[in-house]
């Protein structure tokens, strides 16, 4: 068994170490990942051709359901007008989407007006879509035991916010999972750019 190895496992390692380049070399499809965020038939961010202002509650619901991607769709909107619509994921969703916690959406005046979606997707895959935020903003106040400090990126134009919680010892933030939160669009002016991303390790210090 020894000889075995021996004698094919350098020959083993190098196809495998050949395929792994092979994944990585693959090209990345920009368009395609900004479809998660912003689709080609939306003018801002939208999921599963939900837009925030722009769909009413009732729509929403049969996109929802139209999508596969969700099973029991509980609308607790009052006459689908104002309240909130959560569902869960049924196995065809994306691998993208976190299956562990349920989508909501918020809605106002008979529109929806803001969509959580919690994402197996790092931080760092949002970057390399959207490139660099309006504003980033570092609260270490949502933390009682001060251990996690909430990370939020503001994308104002495109109506997109990605948070993602991250510990105050954490060495590569751009690994973290991040939470989506489809809104509405905004200009970018209003959200002055503050805390960089590169001064987590300053202002999440345990004291």
């Amino acid at each position: 068994m020894a000889r075995f190895y021996f004698r094919f496992g350098p020959f083993v390692f190098s196809i495998f170490s050949a395929l792994l380049l092979l994944i990585h070399a693959q090209p990345y499809d920009l368009h395609e990942n900004r479809q998660r965020f912003v689709r080609d038939d939306c003018s801002a961010a939208c999921f599963v051709g939900i837009q925030p202002g722009i769909t009413s509650v009732e729509e929403a619901v049969q996109r929802l359901e139209a999508s596969g991607w969700t099973s029991e769709v509980d609308n607790r909107t009052i006459n689908n007008v104002s309240g909130f619509i959560s569902w869960k994921w049924s196995d065809k969703k994306p691998a993208w989407i976190s299956g562990d916690t349920e989508g909501n959406i918020w809605a106002s005046q008979k529109q929806v007006v803001r969509i959580v979606i919690y994402g197996d997707l790092q931080l760092g895959d949002t970057r390399l879509t959207l490139g660099l935020p309006d504003q980033e903003e570092i609260d270490t106040n949502q933390d009682r035991k001060h251990v996690f400090s909430l990370y939020t990126a503001t994308y104002a134009q495109a109506g997109l916010i990605i948070q993602s919680w991250q510990p105050c010892n954490v060495l590569e933030p751009l690994r973290r999972p991040v939470i989506l939160t489809y809104t509405l669009s905004a200009s970018p002016a209003l959200f002055p750019a503050q805390d960089a991303l590169n001064d987590l390790h300053h202002t999440c210090a345990i004291p």
